[in-house]
């Protein structure tokens, strides 16, 4: 290898231009992180491209299976929950309304996936933008409308946790799929379902400690300041006040809902400017990093 020799001279200028250099970089990085210190902003399905065989496959087909299910077995559990003529093969599983087989194994969260779908379908419209998925929205979202009624809340074993998936899926409708009578069919929805719901974050299967996510988002979203009034209500700050002080609060609780409501103390960051909540969504993560596997995942037998 060939030596090459530094005069004295140069190693001293080079480290002074180093030197020089470093401060000003160190200057210039300083101004980055103190200009604004917003947080960063979601970006739309449209300014994202994932170059993916794989990935696009998946999407499809998932696409595929949801416009391919029967509206009239969708609706079958609501209209039964209500006493309405219930036309349509059950969907099985946990979707079917079957009140003498209730329990883990079947019948266990009549309806509970409808919004969802919704949500998905709306989001997929927003990435594929084909008119007959935009379609399937609008006439699932009607067709939910003309069942909603207090009967299905009374008879639903998580009247809160449905309100939360049937929210999610209108204001997804009204955002990605621009449905004109999305936020009034989910005022609508909200009063009925109101007098069901317990009124505040309660530690139960119902998890109603995970609402206030996506109520925030409503109330973002143009659905109206109760929906910033409800999320405030339903913050489990029976968990993100010793999360905020620097406890495990996370022993013994459900591992994907609780770690799920992390999200609500963010959003009540992002709304309300609380760094009690920003304190407890940090303190909450890394809480849970020390009890991840190195898969990612968490909570065996869905316990933290």
């Amino acid at each position: 290898m060939a030596s090459h020799s530094v005069s004295r001279r140069t190693f001293l200028r080079s480290a002074v231009l180093s030197v020089v250099g470093a401060a000003t970089a160190s200057r210039w990085l300083h101004g980055l992180t103190t200009v604004d210190k917003s947080p960063l902003q979601e970006c739309s399905y449209s300014d994202v491209d994932i170059a993916s065989y794989l990935h696009e496959e998946q999407l499809d087909h998932h696409l595929d299976l949801l416009l391919s299910l029967n509206e009239g077995s969708l609706m079958k559990p609501f209209r039964q929950m209500i006493g309405k003529p219930a036309e349509g093969d059950d969907l099985g599983g946990w979707y079917s309304y079957d009140p003498a087989n209730d329990g883990i194994d079947g019948a266990y969260a009549p309806t509970a996936t409808f919004g969802q779908w919704i949500s998905a379908l709306a989001r997929m419209y927003a990435i594929r933008r084909r008119p007959e998925i935009r379609e399937k929205v609008l006439r699932l979202v009607r067709l939910h409308a003309g069942v909603i009624d207090a009967q299905y809340f009374k008879n639903n074993s998580f009247p809160t946790y449905c309100h939360d998936k049937l929210l999610c899926g209108l204001m997804d409708a009204h955002q990605f799929v621009q449905d004109p009578q999305a936020f009034q069919i989910l005022q609508r929805l909200t009063d009925t379902a109101i007098p069901h719901m317990p009124g505040k974050a309660v530690d139960n299967s119902d998890e109603s400690y995970t609402a206030s996510e996506n109520l925030f988002i409503a109330f973002q979203r143009g659905a109206g300041e109760r929906y910033k009034k409800l999320a405030i209500e339903y913050l489990a700050d029976y968990y993100f006040d010793p999360l905020s002080e620097g406890h495990d609060a996370l022993a013994g609780r459900h591992a994907y809902s609780h770690i799920n409501s992390l999200s609500s103390a963010m959003q009540a960051y992002l709304t309300l400017g609380s760094e009690k909540h920003l304190r407890a969504a940090r303190n909450g993560f890394d809480l849970l990093a020390k009890q991840s596997y190195a898969t990612g995942g968490w909570g065996p037998d869905e316990i933290l």
